[in-house]
């Protein structure tokens, strides 16, 4: 229950952490500055209470507890901070952070969460324009916890459009299906195989060239050699910036082998997928307009804060049409509701962050953002090849600079 105190106590508790925050942020970005104080946990246990007792500590013990976790935390707002695919955030982002917090909202249902709704629809709709979707008539998308959970919507999705009995029946006696993907593709993949029970073996990987892309005739091929088993092929990934090379598969051709089979074309972008907002780098997605999902994640190269994700489709329906379970105590046949397009029910409203730095920053902002980390890429590799101390595994093909 809310309380008359409770006004007074946020304002008194924002206004400590306020000065607290700006401390640390200030403290991250001088030079002699660490990324982080590493403990191991048996000593991290000694010197930070994670005690959870029957008394709170109150605002005051609480301000303790905020100090000693960004104390001892990584470091994200350090200029020397790099780590895997995503860096920190900026002011808009902290700014749309604390809004989630006020608002609370649940992007389940419209008539919950209005305006954080259609944040979600709207910036979904524009990002499906940037792929291609939207000039074919549709285009739409949803977020979701992460890329993983991403391209595990897209693979559940596309086994229920093509097998729409194993929704309600299970799969049939007999009955194999199997997916595509490249050898050098997200293990998400693979949670996915597993996830829908055709197992890891029947995810078949398709050989890449040296640069770590598919290569789309080995995918024919490999099509064709399940065809001739007897086994039901439905679903091809290909990704758009690879894990470790951040290679980019060649979607066009891929594209045209999956409306040859009739076989649904999943784009994971969610590392490289964010050239859709450069005009200089777009031709690294050409053929997204192919695809009948596509993943990106705001959170890695545009700097909106962990987690944001969007699961993008051509058809505007498609999760709906092929997820729903028409619950009509929560849905009631209203395009709007999102969460009837998911495997889950309750949803945090992650698309707040997205429209919040692409109003803050608009498309050009982002555009400067990407083209500035591939210009760094190219530069940082520049300075590795001039240094005998160390070997290039590869010249980059996006962000990541690979070497011994």
């Amino acid at each position: 229950m809310i309380t008359s105190n409770d006004a007074t106590e946020l304002d008194l508790l924002l206004s400590q952490t306020k000065d607290i925050l700006v401390q640390y942020v200030n403290q991250c970005q001088q030079e002699n500055t660490q990324v982080v104080e590493h403990l191991c946990p048996e000593e991290l246990v000694k010197v930070f209470d994670f005690g959870l007792e029957k008394d709170g500590v109150g605002r005051d013990g609480i301000l303790d507890t905020i100090q000693g976790m960004l104390k001892y935390s990584v470091r994200s707002w350090n200029s020397k901070f790099i780590d895997k695919l995503y860096s920190g955030t900026d002011p808009i982002g902290v700014v749309s952070e604390l809004m989630l917090g006020i608002l609370n909202s649940n992007n389940h249902v419209y008539h919950v969460s209005p305006v954080t709704t259609m944040m979600e629809i709207k910036t979904a709709e524009r990002m499906a324009e940037l792929v291609g979707f939207k000039v074919r008539g549709g285009g739409r998308g949803i977020t979701c916890p992460g890329g993983s959970a991403s391209n595990q919507l897209a693979v559940i999705t596309a086994r229920n459009r093509k097998f729409p009995h194993i929704k309600t029946e299970g799969s049939r006696r007999g009955e194999i299906l199997t997916m595509f993907t490249s050898t050098h593709s997200h293990y998400s993949l693979e949670k996915a195989a597993i996830m829908i029970g055709i197992g890891i073996n029947n995810l078949i990987k398709v050989p890449c060239t040296e640069d770590g892309a598919m290569i789309p005739e080995e995918l024919e091929k490999s099509i064709q050699e399940s065809i001739a088993r007897g086994e039901s092929p439905f679903f091809v990934n290909a990704t758009a910036g690879t894990t470790v090379l951040g290679a980019f598969d060649p979607l066009r051709p891929i594209g045209a082998v999956c409306q040859k089979y009739d076989l649904w074309f999943h784009v994971d972008g969610s590392w490289g997928g964010s050239v859709m907002f450069s005009e200089k780098l777009r031709y690294l997605i050409d053929g997204s307009e192919l695809a009948d999902s596509y993943t990106i994640n705001p959170q890695k190269m545009l700097g909106v804060p962990l987690q944001c994700s969007y699961l993008l489709t051509k058809d505007p329906f498609v999760l709906q049409k092929y997820n729903s379970l028409n619950a009509g105590y929560l849905f009631h046949g209203e395009n709007y509701d999102l969460g009837d397009g998911t495997v889950g029910c309750g949803r945090r409203p992650d698309a707040v962050k997205m429209f919040m730095a692409w109003k803050y920053n608009g498309s050009q902002g982002f555009e400067s953002r990407v083209d500035r980390g591939f210009e760094l890429a190219q530069y940082m590799y520049r300075k590795i090849t001039e240094n005998p101390r160390f070997r290039m595994v590869r010249k980059p093909a996006s962000l990541n600079v690979c070497f011994w």
